[in-house]
């Protein structure tokens, strides 16, 4: 059983759905994917095909699908390191399409208990990374920041079906303890701005001026 499938794995997938469906209101399309080995974050949303690993097995770095074919990609808990999934994430996204991420915050309880853990199982085996390092990264691979948030205080992470005091403390104080952050990008197209010829008279360099006019 993974931790994901614990009580408190259960209440953070709650938590986070929870975060991603007030996301999904602003975010729609055709084609979704969640990439990890964890419950659904996706089902609720409004895409009209959505692909996780109920119905599709990849490897993060290399995902089966063609370039500019997928509207949104959501990465929950995956390794902040892997730049090949960046650079995947980027390639498969159709223009202006967005990346989600979800990561523990190093600075936080969570954080410590994954650098810690010597656990060789998913998701303590996961690099993390703090908030302004991870979006520096994405924004080097060709993204631009939409939104970010931090959340997930509590530390058995009850405020998803209760109002907690936990948010209203962490959100106001100290968010940067928080357990969770999710960072969502979107793939930035840079565009030609093509130059306009200038029809301005210009005298050419090689041509010889003659000053002086003379008769053989």
């Amino acid at each position: 059983m993974s931790w994901f499938e614990t009580k408190k794995g259960l209440d953070l997938i709650l938590l986070e759905k929870k975060i991603l469906n007030n996301i999904f209101d602003h975010i729609f399309g055709f084609n979704i994917l969640q990439v990890g080995d964890i419950p659904s974050l996706i089902d609720e949303s409004r895409f009209k095909y959505k692909l996780d690993k109920s119905n599709l097995s990849f490897n993060p770095s290399s995902l089966p699908f063609d370039n500019d074919s997928i509207d949104c990609v959501v990465y929950p808990h995956q390794d902040t390191d892997n730049i090949l999934m960046l650079q995947e994430a980027y390639r498969v996204l159709i223009p202006q399409g967005y990346a989600i991420f979800i990561n523990f915050n190093p600075w936080s309880l969570m954080g410590i208990k994954t650098f810690f853990s010597l656990k060789n199982e998913f998701p303590w085996n996961q690099t993390t990374e703090s908030f302004t390092s991870f979006q520096n990264k994405v924004l080097e691979n060709g993204f631009e920041i939409i939104n970010g948030k931090f959340f997930g205080y509590h530390p058995s992470f009850k405020s998803a079906s209760y109002s907690s005091n936990w948010d209203k403390i962490g959100d106001r104080w100290f968010p940067i303890f928080a357990n969770i952050y999710l960072l969502v990008v979107r793939k930035k197209i840079i565009t030609l701005t093509p130059i306009k010829p200038s029809w301005k008279s210009r005298e050419q360099k090689n041509q010889v001026k003659v000053s002086k006019k003379y008769d053989f």
